[in-house]
């Protein structure tokens, strides 16, 4: 078993946005997205589900045409091989939980 403080991964940058690994196993991994004002992360797709969970702000989450605003609390599947992206939608801070089932 493992315990892990989600805050001690809370970084920020006016750089670029922020990824830290809470959790790097053969079967998942788990990494805490920390976005300023106005930073996205870029277009892709994973070979795998992830879900993203708001712990802090409001996401927007793109998908084509298609675009979802997510706030604390909420949860977002995404399919394997599904390009999509993740942004700040809001002025403040942005923390995002990313579960990716490997």
């Amino acid at each position: 078993m493992k315990t892990v403080t989600i805050s001690d991964a809370r970084q920020f940058s006016l750089k670029e946005l922020q990824k830290n690994k809470l959790v790097d196993e053969k079967d998942i991994r788990i990494e805490l997205i920390s976005f300023e004002a106005g930073q996205r992360d870029d277009e892709g797709s994973h070979s795998h589900t992830s879900i993203y969970q708001v712990l802090e702000g409001e996401a927007l989450i793109r998908e084509g045409d298609i675009s979802k605003r997510l706030g604390k609390g909420k949860l977002l599947i995404v399919p394997a091989e599904l390009n999509h992206s993740l942004e700040n939608a809001g002025g403040g801070l942005l923390v995002v939980m990313a579960i990716h089932a490997l």
